[in-house]
């Protein structure tokens, strides 16, 4: 049952955060791109793309985040985050993001040499099942490295 319930959400998060019909025709293939840089298995419970601009054509940076199912687990995920860069080549795997935590990323403000976003995590005395406590952090596009901001 728990599994379930987590999938569940994680399918809501994914549809929730997707791009419109008509973006998802411009973008390349996420799902391919996230899961082969981002995952062990090839799969995820649910996948954010936060990119620089919500125009294909004009985007150039972006955060892609992945819940990867952990085996043998009770419905539990990892998270795993890239950037990616676009190129004359299409979209780039510039490397992995450590230290950011939470559920349902959004919010993503791109600067110069960061990136901020919002996550969802576990406030005092909430039940493991449903986090509520907005956290916004910032990503350092140099280093890779995710700082708590409050």
């Amino acid at each position: 049952m728990m599994r379930l319930v987590a999938s569940i959400f994680a399918l809501t998060l994914a549809v929730y955060a997707g791009p419109t019909t008509a973006q998802q025709s411009a973008w390349p293939d996420l799902d391919r791109l996230l899961f082969s840089t981002l995952t062990a298995s090839g799969t995820a419970e649910a996948s954010f793309w936060l990119p620089d601009q919500a125009n294909p054509a004009t985007a150039t940076r972006a955060l892609g985040i992945v819940y990867e199912y952990i085996p043998g687990s009770a419905g539990n995920t990892s998270i795993a985050v890239g950037v990616y860069q676009r190129t004359t080549a299409g979209w780039g795997f510039v490397g992995s993001v450590e230290g950011l935590f939470g559920q349902s990323p959004r919010d993503a403000a791109f600067g110069p040499s960061h990136v901020d976003l919002t996550t969802i995590m576990l406030g005092p005395n909430e039940p493991r099942c449903c986090p509520t406590l907005p956290v916004r952090w910032r990503i350092s596009l140099a280093s890779r490295t995710a700082q708590r901001l409050n």
